[in-house]
């Protein structure tokens, strides 16, 4: 089956063909779910204001008073926030960090929200591929977080250093045209963590 333009996406071409989603571009980094992700005043691996702000935190877990929740003495990294994805490991509490895709150690995509509705089967969890046209390297991904409707490209930073490109979040990345993302909706990828994943539909 031929591929066919499902969308565009700040002006990157979306196409489908019928059992993967297709597009090239480059990347930026994410470094959401890392336990050091973000802190006060800037102290974590990302600018504090990639992850909200005052009454609007979007990028970390917060409390009742919707002030994000900072990590104890028994945590990864106390005195930092706790930052979230959208996929989660079930049983775990909000407040742990625990509970969410570590982007140090997880080879993940963030998936645009308009995507996941256009395509059924395009849920957390599912299998993608990214490759380096470069280089040739192709890693193996999990559709880890959802990002803007209007915004593609990003990527964990464990998968940017499989990729061989910047991990860092505030400076890494590329804006080269060098990445091929493919996703296979429906499917569970077998990532070398050890991890259990599993299709979280939306």
């Amino acid at each position: 089956m031929s591929a066919t333009q499902l969308a565009n996406i700040d002006g990157v071409a979306i196409h489908w063909d019928g059992h993967k989603l297709e597009w090239v571009c480059g990347a930026a980094i994410d470094a959401d779910g890392s336990p050091r992700a973000y802190g006060p005043n800037n102290t974590g691996l990302d600018w504090t204001a990639n992850a909200g702000g005052s009454c609007n935190w979007y990028g970390v877990a917060t409390n009742k008073d919707g002030e994000p929740i900072v990590q104890g003495a028994d945590d990864p990294y106390p005195g930092m926030y706790v930052s979230t994805t959208a996929y989660t490991h079930p049983g775990i509490s909000a407040d742990d960090p625990r509970r969410y895709l570590d982007s140090e150690k997880v080879p993940y995509v963030v998936i645009p929200g308009k995507l996941r509705k256009q395509v059924p089967g395009v849920v957390l969890g599912c299998k993608a591929e990214v490759t380096n046209m470069r280089t040739g390297v192709c890693v193996t991904a999990i559709i880890g977080d959802v990002g803007p409707s209007n915004k593609i490209g990003e990527i964990s930073i464990r998968l940017a250093q499989a990729l061989g490109i910047p991990s860092g979040p505030k400076k890494g990345g590329t804006t080269q045209l060098m990445l091929s993302y493919q996703v296979f909706p429906g499917i569970v990828p077998n990532l070398c963590d050890g991890a259990k994943y599993r299709l979280i539909p939306a």
